[in-house]
C-alpha cells in the first residue's frame, strides 16, 4: 500500500473541484506571509519598534508552517512532468529555488527564536536572510508563473491535451485561441 495514498487522494479531490493543481492556490500563503515579515523587519529597522520584529517573527513561521503543503503539492505536480518536456528543466529551477528561499527562511526563523529567548532585537544576519529568500521568493515565482502561464502545466485541461498532443503529432501544440484577447502563445 502507498503510504502517501491518502494525500494523494486528497490532492486528487482538490484538483476536481479546482479544476488544477491547488499548489498555485496554496503558495500565496507562504509568499503572502514572508512578504509581510521583510515588510516587517524593513519596519522595524525605520522605527526600532519591537513589535515589528514579533510581527516579523510570526508571520514567517505562518509562511515556513505553509510552506510544506506547498512542497507536498509541487513535488506531485513536479513528478507528472515528462522529462522531455521543456518546462522540466523551468520547474527544476523553481524547486530548487524554493528550496534555498525555504533554507534561508528557516535558518532566520531559528536565529529569530534564539535572538527572542534571549530578549535581543533580531539579529542583522537574520534579517539578510529572510530578506534574500523574500527576493529569492520573487523569481522563483515568476518561474511558477511561466510554468502555469506559458507552459500550461498543472492545469488539469491544459495538461491532458498536451499529453493528446504529444503522442499524435498532427494535432497543434497552441495554447490560447488565437480569437482570444491574449492570441496565441508560442511553446519555446
Amino acid at each position: 500500500m502507498d503510504p502517501l495514498a491518502p494525500v494523494n487522494t486528497m490532492i486528487d479531490k482538490a484538483e476536481d473541484l479546482l479544476g488544477h493543481s491547488p499548489h498555485p492556490a496554496i503558495v500565496t500563503v507562504p509568499i503572502g506571509a514572508w512578504a509581510v515579515s521583510n515588510l516587517c523587519d524593513v519596519m522595524a529597522l525605520a522605527t526600532g519598534s519591537d513589535g515589528y520584529d514579533d510581527a516579523a517573527r510570526i508571520s514567517m513561521g505562518i509562511g515556513l508552517a505553509a510552506a510544506a503543503g506547498a512542497v507536498v503539492t509541487g513535488i506531485r505536480d513536479y513528478s507528472y512532468i515528462p522529462e522531455d518536456r521543456p518546462s522540466k528543466s523551468v520547474a527544476t529551477t523553481h524547486g530548487l529555488g524554493n528550496a534555498v528561499v525555504g533554507s534561508l527562511f528557516a535558518a532566520s526563523f531559528i536565529l529569530r527564536m534564539g535572538d527572542h529567548g534571549a530578549g535581543r532585537r533580531t539579529s542583522p544576519l537574520a534579517r539578510v536572510l529572510a530578506l534574500a529568500g523574500g527576493g529569492i521568493a520573487c523569481y522563483t515565482a515568476w518561474l511558477g508563473g511561466q510554468l502555469v502561464e506559458e507552459y500550461g502545466e498543472a492545469v488539469k485541461p491544459v495538461m491532458e491535451r498536451m499529453s493528446r498532443e504529444e503522442h499524435d503529432p498532427a494535432i497543434g501544440r497552441e495554447r490560447l485561441n488565437p480569437a482570444s484577447p491574449l492570441g496565441e502563445h508560442g511553446h519555446r
